[in-house]
Formats: structure tokens, C-alpha cells, sequence
């Protein structure tokens, strides 16, 4: 951790646990794994329900569990009709393009606000905006990395999910599944193109918790 000048880690003994893991994702959005190991991931979610009991945000996400998989039938019922009435090709590449639209959307509205504060678009003020939009997803088990400028130039956050968890278990393949989750590299790639979004672990992808990345040098920041 040299390279930065400085990193906050809001839960150490998670972070250690899940380090400790050895597997192998087999892409940067780990759709595939190389390597598995559910041992490992098993006791890193024992300890995050221990340390993320009292957490009201997590509470509430926990508690709505049964929405959110109501909510991703949904999405499945109109994704796999979609390829139903216009052929798996055509009707998976519609749902590509309507997320990404979605994504696109959500993203220059995101930056829009920040330069209307007159800031600049790095990963500080992009988390300000995307939180707003996601203030009911668990961020207990985070990562922040600075350079000496003040930069965040890096944001890793762990967490379960129960989206994750229907799509794991009901959804026909990974690519089914990534129409839903690559929402979240389309909004950042709308914000600031720069952003580099990747993921380690991913539920839909056969993991127990997801451990998505957000990283963003210095030179790609944007006024």
C-alpha cells in the first residue's frame, strides 16, 4: 500500500478474511472463477453477520430480501421475454442497451450535479451522488485509498446480496445475470470515463458475497 498516500479500512479483520480467500476470479468481473474456495467465504460472511448486525442500513437490507427478489423476477420475466419474442441474440442485446441507457442516464445526471457545485469529477464526488442513489445498500465493509492530493483513487466495497442471490440461483447464465449488475460500471463510466470499475467476488457468478472496485488515478480525474 506505498503507493498511497493514504487508506482508510473500515473493517481490518474483514478485509483480512476476505484476503485470506483463495480463489481465482476469471475475469475482471469475475463471472467465472479459476479457482473457488466456499470455506473461505463461508467464515468471511459468518463475521460479516456478526459485525454487521446492529447496522441499520444492513438491517433494512436484510429485511427486504423478499422485495428485492419480487423485484429481480421482474426484471427476469421482462428480460426473458425479450429474448422469447425476439430471439436470445436480439432480445438479450435489447436489455443490454435498455441498462446501459439506464446507466448512461443516471451517470451524466450524477456528474451534472457535481460540476453544478463546481467540483470536480473524481471518485469523492461520485460516491456523494451514486450514495444518494443507493442509500439502502449496505457500505460497512469498505476500502478507501487517497494519493497526496486528497484523491480517492480507490473504493472497494464487500457486501451480500440478495439481487445476487435470485439471479445465482434462478437466472439461465452469467451473461443473464451481468443486465442487471453492469449497471453500476455503466453509471460510472458515464460520470467520468476514466473510472476503472471491476469486480473480485460476485454473487450472481457463484460467490456467497460480491466485492466490487472502483479505481480512478489522479490524471483521470475531470474538471
Amino acid at each position: 500500500m506505498s503507493e498511497y498516500a493514504r487508506v482508510e479500512i473500515a473493517q481490518p479483520e474483514l478485509k483480512e478474511l476476505a484476503d485470506a480467500i483463495d480463489d481465482a476470479p476469471g475475469d475482471r468481473l469475475a463471472k467465472t472463477k479459476l479457482r473457488s474456495d466456499l470455506d473461505g467465504e463461508l467464515r468471511y460472511m459468518e463475521r460479516y453477520r456478526e459485525v454487521s448486525a446492529d447496522d441499520p442500513i444492513q438491517q433494512g437490507w436484510d429485511a427486504n430480501e423478499p422485495e428485492f427478489h419480487a423485484k429481480t423476477k421482474i426484471f427476469s420475466v421482462l428480460a426473458d421475454a425479450m429474448e422469447l419474442e425476439l430471439g436470445h441474440d436480439k432480445g438479450r442485446a435489447a436489455v443490454a442497451r435498455a441498462r446501459k441507457r439506464q446507466g448512461d442516464q443516471m451517470g451524466a445526471e450524477m456528474a451534472a450535479k457535481t460540476r453544478g457545485k463546481g467540483e470536480r469529477l473524481n471518485l469523492n464526488n461520485f460516491f456523494k451522488e451514486f450514495w444518494g442513489y443507493f442509500q439502502w445498500s449496505p457500505k460497512l465493509d469498505t476500502e478507501r485509498y487517497y494519493d497526496d492530493e486528497g484523491n480517492m483513487v480507490k473504493y472497494v466495497l464487500r457486501l451480500n446480496c440478495p439481487i445476487g442471490d435470485y439471479l445465482r440461483d434462478n437466472a439461465p447464465d452469467v451473461e443473464f445475470s451481468s443486465n442487471f449488475c453492469d449497471l453500476d460500471e455503466h453509471i460510472a463510466l458515464a460520470y467520468n470515463p476514466n473510472i476503472q470499475y471491476s469486480r473480485k467476488r460476485w454473487v450472481p457468478g457463484g460467490y456467497q458475497f460480491s466485492e466490487l472496485i472502483w479505481e480512478l488515478d489522479t490524471a483521470g480525474v475531470i474538471d
